[in-house]
């Protein structure tokens, strides 16, 4: 197992002057997080036809980021375990960031052509 190799931070702000009668603003900070190896930031082009594997089998508790970065509007790329089992779909420039359990895997797979796809993922510090 690596040693701690720093801290990330997270923000998320939603809001919206016309969804609701009243205007609607959230913004939530996580404390910081330490992380150590392996980390891994990197853009890949995600075929239709084969998935792209983020992060094979392994222990323990990663943040995982992905954003669909194609430039082609609808194509929409599935982020699933490898056992097949979607748990999101992202469209072009839709993002996640989740903390998760990767004992099966993470993959990538376009539903239609290739789309460009910019991801990261972080092992969380067992030492937390």
């Amino acid at each position: 197992m690596g040693g701690t190799l720093g801290t990330i931070s997270t923000t998320l702000t939603i809001n919206g002057a016309d969804i609701l009668s009243d205007s609607f603003d959230v913004s939530v900070a996580m404390e910081s997080m330490q992380v150590q190896q392996p980390i891994e930031f990197a853009r890949v082009s995600v075929l239709h036809t084969a998935p792209t594997i983020l992060q094979a089998a392994s222990t323990g508790t990663y943040y995982l980021y992905v954003k669909n970065i194609g430039t082609t509007g609808g194509r929409v790329v599935d982020i699933r375990i490898a056992d097949d089992s979607v748990f999101a779909s992202l469209a072009r420039n839709e993002f996640c960031f989740i903390p998760m359990k990767v004992d099966v895997g993470i993959e990538l797979i376009s539903l239609v052509g290739t789309e460009l796809v910019e991801y990261a993922y972080f092992k969380k510090n067992t030492g937390e």
